[in-house]
This record gives C-alpha cells, sequence and structure tokens, in this order.
C-alpha cells in the first residue's frame, strides 16, 4: 500500500498525466486537478529526460527558500529534477543557454550534467519546491572543485 501511495504521490508531482486522467482514480473522483506541468520528456534545455539505469529508483524533495537577490552556487544535477515556483522569481543561468526566469505557479525540469546557477532575481523571497528523481549512491546536485 505504501508503494502504491509512493507512485501516486510522484506520478502527480511530476504532472505525468494529463487533467482528464487524474479525473478517476480507482474509482474516486478528485473534485479539482491543476496540472503543474504536461507530460514532460524533456528538460527546459531541450535535452530528452532520461533516469538513471541499473540502480534502485531514489526520491527526494526539498523546499529552498532564497531571499532577495541571493543566488544558489553553481552546480549541476546528474539526475532528473522536477521545479515549481512556490512564492517569488527564480532566475537560471546556464552555461551554453540563455537565462531562464520563472515565475511563481511555474513548472520545469531542470537541465541536466549542465553548469548553471539561480538567482532570486525578484523583490521578495523565492520558494522552489524541488524534486530529485534520482537513484541510490548517485548526488543530487554536483558542485565544481574549489
Amino acid at each position: 500500500m505504501k508503494s502504491a501511495v509512493l507512485v501516486g504521490t510522484c506520478c502527480l508531482v511530476l504532472g505525468g498525466f494529463a487533467a482528464g486522467a487524474l479525473a478517476q482514480d480507482n474509482g474516486n473522483a478528485y473534485s479539482d486537478v491543476e496540472v503543474l506541468l504536461e507530460k514532460s520528456e524533456t528538460t527546459i534545455t531541450k535535452q530528452p529526460l532520461v533516469y538513471p539505469e541499473g540502480r534502485q529508483a531514489q526520491v527526494t524533495s526539498l523546499v529552498i527558500t532564497l531571499a532577495p537577490g541571493e543566488a544558489v552556487k553553481e552546480h549541476m544535477h546528474p539526475i532528473p529534477l522536477y521545479g515549481y515556483i512556490l512564492d517569488g522569481e527564480l532566475t537560471i543561468t546556464y552555461e551554453k543557454e540563455a537565462p531562464l526566469t520563472f515565475k511563481k505557479g511555474e513548472a520545469f525540469i531542470e537541465a541536466v550534467n549542465t553548469w548553471h546557477f539561480g538567482k532570486n532575481t525578484g523583490t521578495v523571497p523565492t520558494r522552489i519546491l524541488a524534486v530529485f528523481m534520482g537513484a541510490k549512491d548517485l548526488p543530487n546536485v554536483i558542485r565544481p572543485p574549489e
């Protein structure tokens, strides 16, 4: 039962179902559904979405808060990451792509194996729901050597 709940929760968080598909679940109707991300097959930098193979799946979720002007140091993710802006505004700058800005209510699949950093470019605290779709013994974040 716990596995079914975990799988169902992950599917909802990842936005893997259309709103119509969510209307029925084992005979239980949802009264209201808001799709946050509709069946994404690529990252925000157009990379194909691929999960790590040959390892036990591992999901980690965090809420990250950044003060106005605060930045997260350069890093990369070797695994897929779902992001959702709960409050505020976040601008992500990539090594080979134009910066992208996300505002409250926007969802995205982060670039994989691409150096980047995020900065709160708004005037209020930014809160980000980050869901790492990783695997056992793989880090969620890699930072460059100092």
